[in-house]
């Protein structure tokens, strides 16, 4: 059984320091896009006004990460995070 990473969290994204929430990424549809490297990805989210965009580098528990995709939404902005090694 695999765990996943669940609850509050701060990130640095550009620069600045940003309080998130960790979801894990749901169902096996949800997975399917990133293949191999879904284990390697978490679901952020951020407030509706965080400076982010896809390919933006982001520090989270002193590990590197980029943004793969965003969706916005009314109250915040969902953001599909993969471990990287830069």
């Amino acid at each position: 059984m695999r765990l996943f990473k669940r609850g509050q969290a701060e990130v640095i994204i550009a620069g600045q320091r940003v309080r998130c929430a960790v979801r894990p990424l749901s169902g096996c549809l949800s997975g399917q896009p990133y293949g191999e490297y879904v284990q390697d990805t978490l679901r952020l989210l951020l407030p509706y006004d965080c400076p982010i965009h896809p390919g933006e580098k982001i520090l989270a528990d002193d590990a590197p990460y980029v943004c793969v995709s965003i969706r916005c939404f009314p109250g915040h902005v969902q953001a599909d995070v993969r471990r990287c090694s830069r």
